[in-house]
């Protein structure tokens, strides 16, 4: 009888034993996942989601080159100074989830340069309802429920009374808040990409702060303790939707403010006015 040199013995292992161990790594992965060839290919989607195709006949393929080297310099510079490693070396991003999850991130975080004459970036408007309203918030709940004074809907529907409760009391006696509401049933929601699917984010407040100069300033209001992966992802989509509508130009100033600790909201918003007003 010959002994199985590796692999898997099915049955009961017999007087020769099970065989020799086998260790499996990633270092065969690693000599054939280059890290540059990593890059180049983190480079080359990111510039064609940058520069789509153009059905017109446009030559994108000119753009994109140009484009090529201004985006490599920034995947080097993330993967150089934003990657936390543990034990591992770098050609690790090569892996899918990793990979997917740089360029999900960069993709996001790229912004036109308005200043050199690119074209800004800009809200896709619903054609038959542009605006919403808290006009057309109405729904029945058995759960814990709070009534209002500055909000346009009469009471706050609360999740966790430690939280949302908490936040809804400091901005009731917030000087300085015209008025808010609790995103529920308010259809806001704001489009991210996370491991290669797409979700909705919904924020938790929104907020219409008065500052110094009596302008008018809409504060998407999102109170986090913990931050994940997921978390981070959705930031990023609703500060790039606030810049795209705040080039539109047509639907206020719009600002994105993450609390850490809902009884700091008003301290948080104060800093705020400070910067943004």
């Amino acid at each position: 009888m010959v002994k199985n040199a590796n692999g898997y013995r099915m049955a009961r292992p017999d007087q020769l034993g099970p065989g020799d161990v086998i260790v499996h790594d990633r270092s065969e992965f690693y000599r054939s996942q280059r890290l540059q060839t990593t890059m180049y290919d983190m480079v080359s989607q990111i510039t064609h989601w940058l520069v789509p195709d153009r059905k017109d006949g446009e030559q994108v393929d000119v753009k994109r080159r140009l484009l090529f080297p201004q985006v490599l310099r920034i995947v080097r510079e993330y993967l150089e100074t934003r990657v936390k490693r543990y034990d591992v070396p770098l050609e690790e991003v090569g892996l899918l989830r990793y990979r997917q999850r740089v360029i999900e991130r960069l993709q996001q975080a790229i912004r036109p340069d308005a200043i050199t004459g690119e074209q800004p970036l800009l809200p896709v408007i619903e054609r038959f309802r542009p605006i919403g309203s808290t006009h057309d918030v109405l729904f029945r709940t058995s759960r814990i429920c709070h009534g209002t004074g500055k909000s346009h809907i009469s009471h706050v529907v609360v999740d966790t009374a430690a939280w949302e409760h908490t936040v809804a009391f400091a901005l009731e006696r917030f000087d300085h808040i015209l008025s808010y509401a609790r995103n529920d049933h308010l259809d806001f929601t704001i489009p991210y990409e996370f491991d290669g699917q797409s979700h909705y984010y919904i924020p938790d407040f929104l907020v219409r702060v008065c500052c110094e100069n009596n302008s008018v300033l809409n504060v998407i209001l999102e109170v986090k303790g913990f931050e994940s992966e997921k978390d981070r992802a959705k930031e990023i989509a609703a500060q790039r939707w606030a810049s795209a509508v705040n080039h539109h130009g047509e639907f206020g100033k719009w600002v994105l403010v993450v609390c850490r600790d809902p009884r700091t909201s008003n301290e948080t918003l104060s800093r705020l006015i400070s910067v943004e007003c």
